[in-house]
């Protein structure tokens, strides 16, 4: 299974956002570590950019933080956690 992330090129221009587009895409394609999200596939047509990455069934952790709204003190060091390996691996 995989999810698609489309974004509209017009958006993506006008949030000021192309070079962070640029550098999202970039760097998912070279890095291979658990706690990133696996990108497989970009490709673009004449109104979207898409982004083919690995389907992550519980969210992401921005959807995890909506849906929770407080996390627990052990939730939060195992969060914490993951996103300073994940920083480290960068």
């Amino acid at each position: 299974m995989y999810a698609l992330k489309e974004m509209k090129k017009v958006k993506v221009i006008d949030r000021h956002s192309v070079k962070s587009i640029k550098y999202e895409r970039e760097l998912l394609s070279k890095i291979n570590h658990p706690f990133i999200v696996n990108m497989y596939y970009s490709f673009q047509d004449y109104e979207y950019l898409y982004l083919i990455m690995e389907y992550l069934q519980g969210g992401d952790l921005m959807n995890i933080l909506i849906k929770k709204d407080v996390l627990t003190e052990e939730e939060a060091r195992f969060y914490i956690a993951e996103i300073a390996l994940a920083i480290e691996s960068i």
